[in-house]
């Protein structure tokens, strides 16, 4: 999930709502059909002709949505007097929804919004609509409050706005969540450090022979542990690049100047020391290091398996990789598993430890998009029913939680929960990041640990996040997409294995690297070098 995920970063294809009229074959306004009159009576908004919207998420039944068609259901009767909408709402396994979404769009299929994964190809090849004119237009109030000009221009693509951006905060804090109740039985600290973490991992695997100490996410157990993006970047100066929807699997180091005007140094993975040696030790070549060899140090914690991405054996686990979004879920698997579990959660990067402001790194990007094909006929139609959705926090409620008094309800300003008696695993479920997520809505769950409450509040707020230099740039991959590939292809072979411990660093890095070099790598760090000066360039 944008994740952002991150995210990041979803499931057989759900039943769609049933059509309830043809859709306009136009892409103006649509002319309403109720009788005219002269008379002062004729005072109620006019309702529209009947439009369907053809809707493209991805996800999996129970596992991201589930028990939709009600609130569908709900919003038609909302709004049958005024938008006069229906919508056509298919979800597709993550798996599968990359490929497919291509094919939807190179053979013109009819949709009318979908998230765009590969919106930077969709919009150079000109199959995205530009929807710059349906914001900051007082005729979209709803898109005009929610969606600040500074927010719209941070996310526009050679100035025109392809995607709409969706996020709630420009980040979902990343850290690690453990067994709190395991640690209060050792008479051990809440975990504020990588020691303290070890201390805790190893009392698990010397007491809980039927636990495994971390769990594997994915194949990369460790994914971003180790690591500070927030002072690499702030602090450093120092970006790393090619990883595209995985940060991870970026290899390419950038150093800019500290005068902010020119690159300084580029290095990729593996590179000799030489290479290393214009860029920022403690968040260059050392920082790397450290990561690599961290993940060594803590490599006899996690599932013996990790590598096929397996069940780790079957076993629970006692901490793990995760996101302040994704704590309660969390919570609610471990309670299922053990009624006695509690869960504590350490931020994994220093300014989150501290809740600094002004230290959260950001380009202003979202991490997630959705977008209307150039071919849709019904684009107004779409962006009044996105204007609908943005309209109020009763209207972007009912998409994210769900009914209110069925599915949640409110509690005091911000906060939300599931009314007593409802089952969260049979509730309804809907990925907000994927349509209705703003920085102006948003709701903290009830009921959590005070600490996890001021989390949210710190990465709800406008100045956490801090704008770094390279805001505004965008790499355009197209004059080396053939070896950015290549190398990708390199780094889902050895990445792995350098994020969850196994091998030797040195080793493997040396391997990469000659892999890397092989896919055409050097080209990828001229071209990069040579779009971030020239974009550095511009600026002055």
């Amino acid at each position: 999930m944008n994740k952002k995920f991150v995210v990041l970063p979803i499931a057989a294809t759900m039943l769609a709502a049933s059509i309830a009229g043809c859709s306009k074959a136009s892409n103006e306004p649509s002319e309403s059909t109720a009788p005219t009159s002269n008379t002062a009576e004729s005072t109620a908004p006019a309702t529209k002709d009947p439009v369907t919207l053809n809707i493209r998420l991805f996800g999996t039944e129970n596992g991201m949505y589930r028990d939709v068609d009600p609130v569908i259901k709900e919003f038609e009767k909302r709004t049958k007097d005024t938008l006069n909408t229906t919508l056509n709402l298919t979800f597709t396994p993550p798996a599968d929804y990359g490929p497919k979404h291509e094919l939807w769009i190179a053979s013109g299929e009819d949709i009318d919004l979908f998230n765009p994964w590969s919106k930077d190809k969709f919009a150079r090849d000109g199959a995205l609509a530009d929807l710059s004119e349906y914001f900051n237009n007082p005729k979209y109030p709803g898109l005009q409050k929610a969606f600040s000009e500074e927010y719209i221009n941070d996310n526009k693509m050679n100035g025109k706005l392809y995607a709409i951006p969706l996020t709630n905060a420009f980040m979902d804090m990343e850290g690690v969540w453990y067994r709190k109740d395991l640690l209060t039985k050792y008479g051990m600290k809440d975990i504020s450090s990588y020691d303290d973490l070890y201390n805790f991992l190893e009392k698990v695997k010397e007491n809980e022979k039927d636990m495994n100490p971390f769990g594997n996410y994915g194949n990369t157990a460790f994914f971003k542990l180790f690591t500070d993006i927030n002072a690499q970047q702030l602090e450093g100066n120092v970006f790393p690049f090619i990883g595209g929807s995985n940060p991870k699997k970026n290899f390419v180091y950038v150093q800019i100047a500290n005068d902010g005007k020119s690159v300084a140094g580029v290095a990729a993975y593996g590179d000799p020391a030489s290479e290393w040696a214009n860029i920022n030790p403690k968040y260059g070549l050392d920082y790397l290091m450290n990561q690599f060899n961290q993940a060594k140090r803590f490599n006899e914690f996690i599932p013996a398996d990790t590598l096929t991405n397996t069940t780790g054996t079957g076993k629970p686990v006692a901490a793990g990789y995760g996101t302040l979004n994704g704590f309660t879920g969390e919570e609610a698997k471990q309670k299922a598993l053990d009624p006695n579990a509690e869960l504590g959660f350490w931020p994994i990067f220093k300014n989150n430890q501290e809740m600094t402001p002004g230290t959260q790194s950001t380009d202003g990007k979202a991490w997630n998009f959705i977008a209307i094909p150039a071919s849709s006929k019904k684009i107004d139609r779409a962006m009044e029913f996105l204007d609908w959705i943005f309209s109020s926090q009763e209207n972007n409620d009912l998409f994210t939680y769900g009914i209110e008094g069925k599915n949640w309800g409110p509690v005091g300003d911000n906060q939300w929960k599931i009314p007593d008696g409802v089952d969260p695993t049979k509730n309804y479920a809907f990925p907000a990041f994927e349509l209705t997520w703003n920085p102006n809505f948003h709701r903290i769950p009830a009921g959590l640990p005070e600490q996890i409450q001021h989390y949210y509040e710190y990465q709800f707020k406008p100045d956490t996040y801090k704008k770094n230099v390279l805001a505004g740039f965008t790499f355009d991959q197209e004059p080396v997409k053939n070896e950015i590939a290549k190398c990708s292809t390199v780094m889902d072979k050895y990445l792995p294995f350098l994020l969850s411990g196994f091998g030797d660093v040195n080793d493997n890095l040396s391997k990469m690297n000659k892999d890397l070099k092989a896919s055409g790598v050097e080209k990828i760090k001229e071209e990069l070098k040579n779009q971030i000066n020239a974009f550095l360039a511009q600026k002055q």
